[in-house]
């Protein structure tokens, strides 16, 4: 698949992309505050709208972007240059570089645009970073700077002074030991911040400011499935509310865009509400901040019947139990709101797939598009209001594909034994004489009383194995926000693994998940770290749990992780969907150590 990927990058489309200039474009020059570079993320996303605008076709040409104005690196320049003893501040704590920066003022004619533009806008507002290093074809900085919604209510002055802090936090994260530390591991050198201030996508629905839908999509769906789909069909991540949910290790609905119906963890009723979304986030005007709820709380649900009505079983079904075996209803057909039983609803998007076809089409024809102008694949962010088929475009850039062509063969296995097998989500690589596995186990996991602390000891193993590289093998979700759902590690604590795979143990609540546009997952794809999901009991997948508890390790006992030192190979193969974790044999021999 390698090859095939990198076929797809036509060297003087991409020369063109990364050459042209908004400023000069008299389309997008009025919205650009200050001379020169507007960073990566901005110019990308006028690229982005410069070439739908100009493709002719009806669909794409209707695509909008929120209202925004993009300030310039001048304006970054320049906000520096009138902070005494810069050096100094700078190399003093996070807490201390933000306090001085927002004592200090912006240039007078980014005040003035600000205000200017919210005279016009009284919607929330998010504002966004735009690095010139985020105009890299490789580095994205996902989650490494800092893009923030604001309500911004009160009068003109209030809003404008909440959008000048922000604007001014996200200057003083440039220099935050996240992105300095990123920036250094990649030997990236210095950075320079352009902002976008934009419109916040959605509307007011009451007290509540939302779209209907949102998310990412990619031009390539390199985690496939199932061998049924193909490479560059496209895939959307889509969530119900702000698309802030779509980027997180948080559940959400895959589409292959070419079949919008086959779903990754296949159609059992169970599984599918095991991986459906239940919480989405709004923006709250009363609390002036975004807030997180759960589908189910009965006064949620009611908020959302009384705005949507029957509208609302276009996203969301009710699953109800009957002697063990799962079943779907339609909420607008079966739900009521006095409903005392064990079900639960949650968003599935099942009947706004099946009637929404040409909005699926729409997509793979608007990435496609996108993918031949930049020369590149691509990734994008939306948000989508489908009563009124209103797209809007948030973010396009380059993808970054890392893979490489796999050489895989069966007879790589020979003296070697298999521990663990995926037949699905798989990409192209291969390590070979890995030094050290570390596994979490999932009995200890389960009813582990703090979860928390099983990820930091994680941490300290990464330190402690240094120069050495090796295999995380998790339950559920490596990096998940939710501990219930999997072990809340961060990767900044996984600078030394080269290989993710998490075990899906259904009946503990495990269950990995394809968390394609999530900033765990570019981070991943950045850095080369091979990931593949493995689901026990299922075909075609291999969990040798009985190696795991008899093989020699170094235990820590009281947190259930363990530490095996051999030589592990790791094969994965996109073609065949296949991936495979060996252990050659003979090594890992030996008596068990108690670390703790």
């Amino acid at each position: 698949m390698g090859s095939e990927v990198s076929g797809r990058v036509r060297e003087d489309k991409l020369a063109s992309y990364f050459s042209w200039d908004p400023c000069n474009d008299d389309r997008f020059a009025s919205s650009i505050v200050g001379a020169g570079h507007i960073g990566g993320k901005g110019r990308s996303l006028l690229f982005g709208m410069k070439s739908l605008l100009e493709s002719g076709v009806d669909e794409l040409v209707s695509t909008e972007m929120p209202e925004s104005i993009f300030i310039s690196i001048e304006a970054f320049d320049k906000f520096l240059s009138q902070i005494d003893d810069l050096d100094n501040v700078l190399d003093s704590e996070p807490e201390r570089i933000e306090r001085r920066f927002l004592d200090a003022e912006l240039p007078s004619n980014v005040r003035e645009r600000i205000a200017s533009f919210l005279e016009c806008v009284d919607s929330p507002i998010a504002v966004r970073s735009s690095s010139m290093l985020e105009d890299s074809l490789k580095y994205s900085f996902a989650g490494k700077y800092r893009s923030r919604l604001l309500h911004a209510s009160g009068d003109l002055n209030e809003r404008v002074l909440a959008i000048e802090n922000e604007i001014k936090r996200i200057y003083a994260r440039t220099f935050f030991p996240t992105a300095v530390e990123y920036r250094n591991k990649h030997k990236l050198g210095d950075d320079k911040m352009g902002i976008i201030v934009m419109r916040a996508s959605g509307k007011w629905r009451g007290r509540y400011y939302f779209p209907t839908t949102a998310g990412v999509g990619y031009s390539l769906n390199l985690r496939r499935w199932c061998t049924r789909l193909n490479v560059e069909d496209g895939l959307l991540r889509l969530v119900f509310g702000l698309g802030t949910m779509s980027t997180r290790r948080g559940y959400a609905r895959i589409f292959s865009l070419s079949n919008p119906n086959l779903r990754p963890e296949g159609n059992h009723p169970y599984n599918v509400m095991r991986h459906s979304q239940e919480s989405f986030q709004m923006i709250d005007g009363d609390r002036g901040d975004i807030v997180t709820y759960n589908i189910n709380d009965k006064g949620i649900l009611d908020y959302l019947l009384t705005h949507y009505g029957r509208e609302l079983g276009e996203y969301a079904q009710v699953y109800r139990e009957d002697d063990g075996n799962g079943y779907w209803e339609n909420l607008d057909l079966s739900y009521f709101r006095q409903q005392e039983d064990d079900s639960k609803v949650c968003v599935t998007f099942e009947r706004f797939t099946r009637h929404n076809p040409d909005f699926f089409t729409r997509m793979q024809k608007l990435l496609k598009h996108l993918e031949d102008s930049m020369g590149a694949p691509v990734d994008i962010e939306f948000a989508y209001e489908p009563s009124e088929r209103k797209l809007e475009l948030l973010q396009a850039r380059p993808l970054w594909t890392g893979c490489c062509d796999s050489k895989f063969d069966e007879r790589d296995l020979e003296g070697k034994l298999v521990i663990l097998k995926a037949d699905r989500m798989v990409t192209d690589g291969q390590l070979e004489n890995v030094p050290y596995l570390v596994y979490v186990d999932h009995k200890v996991y389960v009813t582990a009383a703090n979860k928390h602390e099983i990820a930091r000891a994680i941490g300290e193993i990464n330190k402690k194995l240094y120069p050495n590289s090796y295999i995380l093998v998790a339950p559920g979700r490596v990096g998940s926000s939710n501990p219930a759902l999997g072990v809340p590690v961060q990767y900044s604590e996984l600078t030394n693994c080269k290989c993710i795979v998490e075990v899906g143990i259904p009946v503990l609540g495990f269950m990995p998940e394809l968390s394609y546009g999530t900033h765990f997952y570019s981070d991943l794809e950045i850095d080369n770290v091979l990931y593949m999901p493995v689901f026990a009991g299922e075909k075609g997948n291999v969990f040798r749990q009985e190696w795991f508890e008899s093989a020699c390790c170094q235990k820590m006992q009281d947190l259930g992780i363990k530490i095996y030192k051999g030589s592990f190979d790791v094969y994965m193969d996109c073609a065949r969907n296949i991936g495979i974790v060996a252990v050659r044999k003979g090594t890992c021999d030996g008596e068990n150590m108690e670390d703790r």
